[in-house]
């Protein structure tokens, strides 16, 4: 039966070999997975992006990566919870970029009163799955590093505070002047692409942590 990091902790044993190992490969992955999103979403943003064939690649990318991504979430679920709520949340953020094609394909009737009423329902779904699903993965990410590397468990949280920082201020420059906004808008998207190189840093750190760890747990055997 598989054992969680819960009872493993519980048991005062802390994160196993088996754990530490399996944790590491799959973190690796989630390292080159996570690269492919950040480059799809820029290009699948249409702030950045004015070619509508570029959109649609950005967006099936984003799509195919982003169910990966939480389908491994929710593999390495079985040594954090938090994981699995994460991977649930990538998942609805894969289903928001499929709509998100469909609404690209049909822009033609992008003037009608009920197509953008949906397309941002869609927005505002895909946005609250995201941050639901990186506090959870980021809080993941720091669970399993107590007591192996206290110092990056730490880091994860505070980048989790940077990032809702990030948003915050977006959302404070879509409600203050425009030009002032405009300005925070660049400041916060310039922040949240720090946030995600941070983050390719850290999925990579963790899961050589975790990979060293495991040696030299097996090392003391």
């Amino acid at each position: 039966m598989t054992e969680t990091i819960y009872e493993e902790r519980y048991r005062g044993e802390g994160l196993s070999p088996e754990s530490a190992h399996f944790l590491s490969s799959w973190l690796m992955i989630l390292f080159g997975l996570f690269i492919s999103n950040t480059i799809a979403s820029i290009l699948s943003s249409e702030i950045i992006i004015t070619s509508q064939d570029l959109l649609i690649v950005g967006n099936i990318i984003s799509f195919i990566a982003s169910i990966a991504y939480g389908l491994i979430l929710l593999k390495i679920s079985s040594k954090e919870e938090k994981y699995r709520i994460a991977g649930y949340c990538f998942l609805v953020t894969s289903a928001a970029d499929a709509f998100k094609l469909i609404l690209i394909a049909a822009s033609g009737a992008s003037e009608d009163v009920d197509f953008l009423a949906f397309g941002f329902i869609i927005s505002l779904v895909s946005i609250i799955a995201e941050l639901i699903g990186n506090y959870s993965e980021f809080t993941g990410h720091s669970n399993v590093l107590e007591g192996v590397d206290d110092e990056l468990s730490e880091m994860w949280l505070r980048l989790w505070k940077l990032y809702i920082g990030s948003l915050i201020a977006m959302l404070c420059s879509i409600i203050l002047a425009y030009v002032v906004g405009m300005l925070l808008i660049i400041g916060a998207v310039v922040v949240i692409f720090i946030v995600s190189i941070m983050k390719i840093v850290y999925i990579y750190q963790t899961s050589k942590v975790l990979d060293e760890y495991n040696k030299r747990l097996r090392s003391e055997v």
